[in-house]
């Protein structure tokens, strides 16, 4: 594993997924012009919606909102030095600051990392994951995870969830809608960056390999976080499968063999 400090990462990028957040702030805008023109009634009942949209989005699909629902324990016992070891290294490594490590007691095999921004982000693994890979299985994995703090993927991954928060409670197709607006490709452009890191694709390959054959989905995610959060896992969860191809996603599967092929 490389041990310089890489440079700073880049700012996140800007996509779809701010223009969707931006609907709530057009009805906002809308009401204040009808009541610049005159319309009071009209005026106030968009503006009144409008922020009461914005407030509601910002709130249910909140980052830390939505790492505090997903749960987990802070990565402080003896059993986590590893663990914690791994992510100190590949930090350094990578330039980042350290993110708060949480581990969640599931026999599912995953993780994810969610945040606004690479400073204020929070890494949650499963206990699964951590019993299921080896030492180098667990480091790509987690250089993955980081990776998308480096990309400025987290970052899109807010304002999606934000912009889909309101949907998510009665919309089944939400996580596709989140994995279009955070980017279809965001799994294997972080596994590419990863092992840039990590500097053994076979790692990584190897881990994807085993999370592949083994349950993913933690039990205790209630519907609306596990639709808001979907695609965003390492391993994607069953609500975030498209039922047809979608350009630039790959399986599990697709991507550890895309590894090995490095």
């Amino acid at each position: 594993m490389l041990t310089r400090t890489a440079p700073r990462p880049p700012h996140p990028r800007r996509g779809p997924a701010r223009a969707a957040r931006g609907a709530p702030l057009l009805l906002t805008l809308a009401g204040v012009v009808l009541l610049a023109l005159g319309e009071l009634a009209a005026g106030i009942v968009l503006a009144v919606l409008g922020v009461a949209l914005v407030a509601a989005a910002a709130r249910l699909g909140d980052p830390h909102r939505l790492a505090g629902a997903v749960g987990g324990r802070p990565a402080a016992s003896p059993d986590d030095a590893r663990l914690l070891n791994l992510v100190d290294g590949l930090c350094v490594a990578s330039g980042l600051a350290m993110p708060e490590v949480r581990v969640l007691e599931d026999e599912a095999a995953n993780a994810v990392v969610l945040g606004s921004s690479h400073e204020h982000a929070v890494l949650v693994v499963t206990s699964g994951l951590v019993a299921a890979l080896d030492r180098i299985e667990l480091e790509g994995v987690l250089a993955h995870e980081l990776a998308h703090l480096r990309r400025g993927d987290t970052a899109v991954a807010a304002d999606a969830t934000r912009a889909m928060a309101l949907l998510a409670r009665i919309w089944s197709q939400t996580p596709l809608v989140v994995m279009r607006l955070a980017g279809a490709t965001r799994e294997a452009g972080a596994d590419l960056a990863a092992v840039r890191v990590t500097r053994y694709p076979p790692g990584l390959g190897a881990a994807l390999d085993k999370l592949a054959t083994r349950p993913t989905r933690p039990a205790a995610l209630d519907p609306v976080t596990a639709r808001l959060t979907a695609p965003l896992w390492c391993a994607p969860l069953a609500e975030g499968q498209p039922p047809t191809p979608v350009r630039g996603a790959l399986a599990v599967a697709e991507r550890a063999a895309m590894l090995h092929e490095l």
